[in-house]
């Protein structure tokens, strides 16, 4: 492949250095910006691996990027698609692009641009590679949110009957169900009971172990919602997920707690973790917690394929109805919601916001498929006049150096 490198004539320029097919970038200034640029042909349809590495300034972001165009054979017009390289960072000075993708119809041409940008330093790439492959397949996730609504004059025992009666329902109407998510802490709803009467150990309980003799049945993974007791006292609002032999699989704790929560002694959580599940990686967000942007944007950078969203209620259609939706927008991500409020839907979005299934059945469920390894792209964005991948751009675009966050 040949490369050619260019600079703006706007900016200090940038040294340039070809040597043994690595690609040098030097930016004299913070103020700047190089590119090489090189191309080679393609075939429509096919499976095509991009990689590379790339020799990065200690600490660098967004400023080291690889980005694609795919072209077709007529030079004149302009690209039909782009797309970013996923990179992760091996060692502070050390990043690995690697990433597959379709090559879109009636594309014969891909060109290949390293930048470097707004960082004074050297960054190397090198070892670029341009493989055809099968095309990516469809990852089919199959998926249900409950609607729970607690028990009349409840108690622990008509509260876990409703649990069981919709846990057997979904499961015997739904065949080969990937994940099953349930309401925050809907088992214990509307029990006159003191926060450590309520609060159950993790692995152990009523809620986990009914969760666990289902999953292992039924082979299916499942997310529900309890307080937490901890061996030291300490007591969290937890999410758990239970995987498809009945196992604890991982844990989330509720960060963003309600000021009735923090008078009541539960203990909040300390991050985002994601999840590697059988199909992908899921994050986890717990009521309040969806209230706060940076709760769905830092699943996001954590790596979260799937959002799902356990909560109690929502007071105002106003803000549900198009919250939930933003959120998966921001964010390029789908989402499951599941709830025990009477009025409220528990739903299953799509990565654009679309609502795909929503019910408000007392003991029903939402149910739909997703493609994970679907992108909705949208024409322009920061590409055009081509089309462009939210799921990618709103993170590689991002100037986290700018934020106070």
């Amino acid at each position: 492949m040949e490369w050619k490198a260019s600079a703006p004539d706007t900016v200090k320029p940038p040294v340039f250095s070809q040597e043994d097919g690595s690609l040098s970038i030097e930016l004299p200034v913070a103020e700047s910006v190089g590119m090489w640029t090189g191309e080679c042909g393609v075939r429509p349809g096919r499976g095509c691996r991009v990689s590379a590495w790339a020799d990065v300034p200690a600490e660098v972001k967004n400023n080291a990027s690889l980005v694609l165009s795919w072209c077709r054979a007529d030079r004149s017009l302009p690209p039909e698609q782009r797309d970013y390289v996923e990179c992760r960072d091996d060692t502070p000075v050390l990043r690995r692009f690697d990433e597959t993708f379709t090559v879109p119809d009636g594309c014969v041409r891909l060109e290949i641009m390293c930048m470097f940008k707004w960082r004074a330093g050297r960054t190397v790439f090198r070892d670029i590679r341009v493989d055809e492959c099968a095309p990516l397949p469809k990852r089919m996730v199959r998926l249900a949110a409950a609607n729970i609504k607690p028990a009349p004059a409840a108690t622990l025992e008509k509260n876990l009957q409703i649990f069981e009666d919709a846990l057997a329902h979904i499961c015997r109407s739904v065949n080969d169900l990937d994940l099953i998510v349930f309401p925050e802490c809907h088992t214990f709803r509307g029990v006159n009971a003191s926060m450590h009467e309520r609060a159950e150990a993790l692995p152990g309980g009523v809620t986990y172990s009914l969760c666990s003799r289902y999953a292992a049945q039924y082979r299916t993974w499942i997310v529900a919602n309890i307080h937490e007791k901890e061996p030291n006292g300490q007591i969290h609002n937890t999410a758990f997920i239970v995987n498809r032999e009945g196992k604890l699989h991982g844990c989330y704790r509720k960060v963003h707690l309600t000021t009735g929560e923090m008078a009541s002694g539960i203990i909040p959580g300390t991050g985002f973790p994601v999840f590697e599940l059988d199909f992908g990686r899921i994050g986890i967000a717990v009521c309040w917690d969806n209230w706060f942007c940076e709760s769905a944007r830092q699943l996001r950078l954590n790596g979260a394929e799937l959002l799902v969203f356990p909560l109690a209620g929502d007071a105002k259609e106003s803000h549900w109805s198009k919250t939930w939706s933003t959120r998966c927008i921001d964010n390029s991500l789908p989402m499951v919601v599941s709830i025990c409020d009477p009025k409220v839907p528990s739903a299953i979005l799509d990565r654009d916001g679309s609502w795909l299934a929503a019910t408000t059945e007392r003991g029903g469920f939402a149910f739909a498929e997703i493609d994970l390894n679907e992108r909705k792209r949208s024409f322009w964005l920061s590409v055009g006049p081509s089309f462009g991948d939210p799921y990618q751009l709103y993170i590689k675009e991002r100037r986290p150096e700018a934020y106070s966050w």
